[in-house]
């Protein structure tokens, strides 16, 4: 019997790795398991995850000196992309934009440093042999495991469990939290073996981040298992009637991008008092999860034709990310993205999982900036500005969504998909094939005969 250590920051991560074959499949081969988790650990969590060969390991997220952030604001700079470029230089998800001065110092610095391959390669010596962190090593000694596995690559917790595994001889394997991640920062402390999500992102990983590409390996979406293997969905009419929506009318969901688009409720303004989308459509409201305590969107309630999709979406304070989806919360998902005729979204990994349906989508392009200042909720940030990211760039590349420019856009749109779904369907499962790997339901099977290849 093998001691592999997990490490979950997010409740994403536990969505993605806990709660699919990837542990499943370890806990049946009676692998010894250390689940980390860098909070306190609740009696939910505690009592889904109880068995006799699962451990819950809950550390304290280290408090780093100003020397070391100074460092770690450097290292992240040697990858720098629009994503990274739009973050210093517009803020976003309520934080400011940094000041003119400080936005420059950056972009001259990272765009300098981020050029030259031998600055990363000298980082990274720093990392491993000169900051030398200790403070998770009473783990390693306590259950002597024979595998690291972090769920991502970027957070303090699982950089300082990857240079601890490598100082004390115990082989790692990590992957990126998403694919709109890989091209943020410097992986600034790489496992022995890389996951990735895609082929598309190795070229790139091995030229930007320094990964030979012998030690990558590519799996899929763990996440996306479900949306293979689910073996029954409701009828529109049993849909409907649980979601008290027309099931003569066609369905559009809705779906936000949370705190990047903190304002986005003015849109479902828009389109309902000046384009009267209710009135034609079934409306999906999903928001988002970062923000969801807000309720943002509960004020629509009162218009028919409107269903708020926040029933099915556990929230919790447990992790960062407030979120900690359960596999009934997924399977939903599943039913409301297989009863949708359209999406309407931003440049959200959503998308994803819309094409993952072969659901067209209609991206919100355009600025109602009078209507998004007057709500005072932070920085707003041009919408052209939002799109110009590395990952969403290839969807963009790859003609897959539809960009609507202003609100008689949004609704022509779903119109002509309406008319004919197949409108861009080629483009569609293009970028499925680029960006997705497999959506064949084994994305996660693959993640374990991975971890089990390197015990």
């Amino acid at each position: 019997m093998s001691t592999i250590f997990i490490t979950i920051t997010r409740g994403a991560l536990a969505r993605n790795i806990l709660r699919t074959k990837v542990f499943k499949n370890l806990v049946n081969d009676n692998h010894k398991i250390i689940i980390i988790i860098p909070t306190k650990a609740h009696q939910y969590f505690l009592d889904e995850f109880k068995h006799g060969n699962v451990y819950i390991e809950e550390v304290k997220n280290s408090t780093l000196p100003k020397i070391r952030k100074f460092f770690l604001i450097l290292f992240n700079g040697l990858v720098y992309t629009e994503t990274e470029h739009r973050k210093i230089k517009f803020g976003g998800a309520y934080k400011k934009p940094n000041t003119k001065t400080v936005y420059w110092i950056k972009h001259i610095l990272f765009s300098i440093i981020s050029k030259f391959k031998i600055f990363k390669k000298i980082a990274r010596w720093i990392e491993f042999n000169i900051i030398i962190e200790k403070e998770y090593d009473y783990l390693f000694q306590k259950h002597k495991p024979n595998l690291l596995f972090c769920s991502s690559i970027y957070s303090q917790l699982d950089a300082v469990m990857i240079k601890a595994a490598k100082r004390l001889k115990v082989k790692s394997i990590s992957m990126p939290k998403s694919w709109d991640t890989v091209g943020r920062l410097f992986f600034r402390a790489p496992s022995d073996v890389t996951i990735l999500n895609n082929e598309f992102m190795k070229d790139w990983v091995a030229s930007e981040q320094l990964i030979k590409e012998n030690n990558i390996k590519i799996s899929g979406f763990p996440q996306f298992d479900i949306y293979k293997n689910k073996k029954k969905y409701l009828s529109k009419e049993e849909f409907c009637k649980k979601t008290d929506l027309d099931n003569k009318k066609p369905i559009i969901l809705y779906a936000s991008e949370g705190l990047w688009t903190h304002w986005d409720e003015v849109y479902i303004d828009d389109l309902i008092n000046n384009h009267g989308i209710n009135e034609k459509y079934n409306l999906i409201l999903r928001p988002h999860y970062s923000n969801m305590r807000k309720r943002l969107y509960h004020r629509f309630k009162k218009f028919p034709n409107i269903y708020i999709d926040d029933e099915n979406i556990k929230i919790t304070n447990m992790f960062s990310d407030y979120w900690d989806p359960t596999e009934d919360n997924m399977d939903w998902t599943a039913e409301v993205l297989n009863i949708s005729d359209t999406v309407v979204t931003f440049m959200s990994t959503f998308v994803l999982d819309s094409f993952a349906f072969n659901k067209p989508v209609v991206n919100i392009y355009y600025d109602l900036l009078k209507a998004s200042e007057s709500l005072n909720s932070g920085p707003i940030i041009p919408m052209r500005e939002l799109y110009n990211c590395t990952h969403y760039n290839v969807v963009l590349n790859e003609k897959s969504v539809s960009l609507a420019n202003n609100g008689e856009e949004v609704i022509s749109l779903i119109e002509q998909y309406l008319k004919n779904n197949k409108l861009h369907q080629k483009e569609r499962q293009n970028t499925i094939n680029k960006l997705c790997y497999k959506i064949d339901g084994n994305s996660s099977e693959r993640i374990y005969k991975i971890i089990k290849s390197n015990l």
